[in-house]
C-alpha cells in the first residue's frame, strides 16, 4: 500500500472495518479495476456482465470530485460532521479535509474490495486520519454505531454521497439513508417528548397521588380475574363510524367488555353508548378536552382507568368511579408505595398511544380475544378521527403532502404520519411480547397490524361472541393493599432527603464559585484537580432520593445532555474554552434544577398531607 500509516491506522482504531479488508489479495480481485483516466489520475470501474460502470470519472476524477465538494460546500461550512456513503477512490474525500480543517469524517463504504484501494490510493497526514472517527464496511457496524456518533455530534452534519453509488448500490443507499433518518427522527421525537412532558409526569403524578391512594389498582384487584373472556377495545379511527351499530349490539347484549380508548368515547357518546370501561394516560393539560362531554352531562356510569401520571386536570370532578393503574413514568409511586403482601406492584410501561397501554392493561386482566376497532393508525381522505371527536380538524395540505405510505389491511397503500407509525411499531412489539393473546383488527381500511390479522367485525361477534359475559360493577373489589406503615417511614425519610438535598446543591454552587475564580485566574492545574470534587458532589445528587425521585426527573433531558457534553468536550483542545463550556454548563443545569425544587415547594407539601392523611 502507498501509504502504511493509513492501514496502521485502520487497524488500531476500526477494527470491524479492518476485519473486511485485511484477507483481501489484490490479485484475486476481478470484478473492480484500476485504469488511468485521460488527466493521468487514477479511477476506478465495475465489471457488470460485460459492461463497466464507472464510479469516478475517466477523464478528469479530480475535477469532478470539486464539483461534488461544491455541490455540499453550503452545508460543510455549518458542519461539525460528513458522513460519507461511498469512498471510491477518495478524490472527494480528501479534497474536504483540506478544505474544511475542522470536519469530522465518518465512512460508509458498502464494497470491501473498494475500501481496500480507497486506503490504497489516497495518502492522509496524521492529522488528517485522526479526523476519522469511523469506518465502516457492514451494515451491522454501522447500525451499531450510528446512534451513538449522532447523539454525541451536536453540531448539523452533513450526508456526502458519491453519485454513481446511487445507481450501482441502490439498496445500500436506501438503507444508509433510512438508518440516519430514523435515528435522527426518534432522537428528535424522543427530546420534544422528554421536553415536553418530563415535569408534566413528576407534577401529575405528585398531584395525582391522593387518587392513587383512595381508588383501586385495576390490575392489582383484578389481576387474571377475566382469562379468556373477550374486550373490544374501540379507538377514535375515522372506520369506527362504521361500526357503531355493530358496537352497539356488543353492548346492548353484553357480548364483550367495551374499552373506550382516548378520544373514542366522544364518539360512543354522541351515538348514545356507554362503554364499560374509558381508559386514559394522556399527560397534556389538553387531556382533559377528551372527557369534557363526561363531565359536563354527569355522565356517573363510565368508570374511568387512568394512569398514574395522567394530566392531573383530568380526572378532577371526574363523575364516575375511578380506577387507577400505575405507569413507568410515575416515580412516585415507585419510591411511596409497597403492597402489604411484598410482592412487586405490575405496572404499564409508557408508550405513543393509550391503546398501546391498554393492551398492556387487557393483558394483565387476562382478557383474551382483544379486539380492536377504530384503529386506523393512519388516515381516511382528510380525516384522522371519528365523527363525535368535537376538537379534531381536517388535514391541512401541508399534512397530507408529508404524509407517509403504508398499507392497509386489505393491501393497499394509504397515508399515515410518523406518530400513527410509531404507534403502529409499538403495538406490533407488544403483540409480539403478548403471543399467548389472540388479537383481531376489524378495522375496515386500517393500517395492516402485524399479528393482529384482520377479519370484518359483524364476522368476529359470529365466530367469536356468542354469549353474555359482561357483569355490572365488574372492577368493584378493593382492599387497599398499600401498607400504610410504610408509607409513613417513606414520608419522614424523604423529609431528611429533602434537606439533604438542599446541603448538596450548596456545596455544588461553592464548588462552581471556586472553580470560576481558579479559570478567571488562569490556574487551570488546580481547577483540573476541582473537577474531582465536583463529581464527588454531582454523585451524591444521583444518590439523593429527593433529587432523584422528584428533581433529576423533572430534568431528566437536560442531565442527559449535560453528560452527553461532558464526552464531547472532552474532545476539545483549547483548555480555556473547553472549561468555560464546561463551567456554563454545570452551572445551567443546577439552576434548572434549583427553580424546579422552589416550584415543587407546595406540591411537595401537599403530597405529605395527602399521603399522612391516608395513614391515619
Amino acid at each position: 500500500m502507498r501509504s502504511l500509516s493509513n492501514i496502521n491506522y485502520l487497524k488500531a482504531n476500526f477494527k470491524s472495518a479492518w476485519e473486511n479488508i485485511k484477507d483481501i489479495d489484490e490479485d484475486s480481485i476481478i470484478d473492480i479495476v484500476i485504469e488511468e483516466s485521460k488527466a493521468g489520475l487514477n479511477t476506478l470501474k465495475f465489471r457488470e456482465e460485460n459492461a463497466f460502470k464507472y464510479v469516478h470519472s475517466k477523464y478528469d476524477p479530480l475535477k469532478e470530485a470539486q464539483s461534488i465538494v461544491k455541490k455540499y460546500e453550503k452545508e460543510l461550512e455549518k458542519s461539525g460532521m460528513a458522513i460519507f456513503f461511498g469512498t471510491g477512490l477518495g478524490y472527494h474525500i480528501e479534497l474536504i479535509l483540506r478544505t474544511y480543517p475542522d470536519i469530522k469524517a465518518y465512512i460508509y463504504e458498502p464494497n470491501s474490495e473498494v475500501l481496500y484501494y480507497f486506503f490504497k490510493e489516497r495518502s492522509f497526514s496524521e492529522a488528517q486520519l485522526k479526523r476519522f472517527k469511523n469506518v465502516f464496511a457492514d451494515r451491522d457496524s454501522f447500525l451499531s454505531e450510528i446512534g451513538q456518533i449522532i447523539k454525541l455530534n451536536r453540531d448539523s452534519f452533513t450526508i456526502v454521497e458519491l453519485p454513481a453509488y446511487m445507481t450501482i448500490y441502490p439498496d445500500e443507499y436506501e438503507f444508509f439513508i433510512n438508518a440516519i433518518k430514523t435515528i435522527v427522527r426518534d432522537r428528535r421525537s424522543s427530546i420534544l417528548t422528554e421536553h415536553s412532558f418530563q415535569k408534566r409526569w413528576i407534577i401529575n403524578s405528585m398531584k395525582n397521588f391522593k387518587h392513587v391512594l383512595n381508588t383501586p389498582n385495576a390490575i392489582v384487584e383484578n389481576k387474571g380475574k377475566f382469562k379468556d373472556i373477550p374486550a373490544i377495545l374501540v379507538a377514535a379511527g375515522p372506520s369506527l363510524n362504521e361500526e357503531i351499530e355493530n358496537i352497539r349490539k356488543i353492548k346492548d347484549e353484553g357480548l364483550a367488555y367495551i374499552f373506550s380508548v382516548g378520544s373514542a368515547i366522544n364518539t360512543l357518546i354522541a351515538n348514545n353508548i356507554h362503554p364499560d370501561v374509558a381508559t386514559t394516560y394522556d399527560p397534556t393539560e389538553h387531556n382533559q378536552k377528551v372527557f369534557l362531554k363526561v363531565k359536563e352531562q354527569n355522565i356517573k356510569d363510565i368508570p374511568l382507568i387512568f394512569g398514574s401520571s395522567v394530566g392531573y386536570e383530568t380526572i378532577e370532578n371526574y363523575p364516575g368511579k375511578l380506577y387507577h393503574m400505575i405507569t413507568s413514568q410515575d416515580k412516585i409511586s415507585n419510591y411511596y408505595l409497597d403492597n402489604e403482601n411484598t410482592e412487586p406492584i405490575d405496572i404499564v410501561l409508557d408508550a405513543p398511544s393509550i391503546a398501546v397501554v391498554t393492551l398492556q392493561l387487557l393483558n394483565y386482566l387476562g382478557f383474551n380475544p382483544i379486539i380492536l376497532a377504530g384503529q386506523n393508525l393512519a388516515y381516511v381522505g382528510t380525516k384522522q378521527h371519528s365523527e363525535g371527536v368535537f376538537y379534531s380538524n381536517d388535514l391541512s395540505d401541508e399534512e397530507l403532502k408529508n404524509a407517509l405510505d403504508v398499507k392497509d389491511v386489505y393491501g393497499n397503500t394509504i397515508k399515515t404520519n410518523n406518530g400513527y407509525n410509531s404507534m403502529r411499531q409499538q403495538m406490533e412489539s407488544y403483540i409480539r411480547q403478548l403471543n399467548h393473546l389472540t388479537v383481531i383488527n376489524t378495522t375496515k381500511g386500517g393500517a395492516a397490524i402485524e399479528g393482529a390479522p384482520f377479519a370484518e367485525l359483524d364476522k368476529v361477534i359470529n365466530d367469536y361472541l356468542n354469549n353474555r359475559v359482561v357483569e355490572k360493577d365488574f372492577l368493584d373489589n378493593w382492599n387497599m393493599h398499600y401498607d400504610p406503615q410504610k408509607l409513613k417511614e417513606k414520608v419522614d425519610n424523604m423529609n431528611v432527603f429533602k434537606e439533604e438535598a438542599n446541603d448538596i446543591m450548596k456545596e455544588y454552587y461553592s464548588l462552581l464559585d471556586k472553580m470560576e475564580t481558579l479559570l478567571k485566574n488562569n490556574n487551570l492545574k488546580e481547577l483540573q484537580n476541582m473537577y474531582n470534587l465536583l463529581n464527588s458532589t454531582i454523585d451524591k445528587i444521583e444518590e439523593n432520593p429527593y433529587f432523584n425521585t422528584f428533581i433529576l426527573q423533572m430534568n431528566r433531558l437536560y442531565h442527559q445532555l449535560l453528560s452527553e457534553e461532558i464526552n464531547i468536550l472532552a474532545e476539545e483542545k483549547n483548555a480555556r474554552k473547553k472549561n468555560e463550556k464546561l463551567i456554563k454548563e454545570y452551572r445551567t443545569f443546577m439552576d434548572r434544577c434549583k427553580n424546579d425544587i422552589e416550584i415543587l415547594e407546595p406540591i411537595y407539601s401537599e403530597l405529605t398531607e395527602n399521603i399522612l392523611d391516608y395513614c391515619k
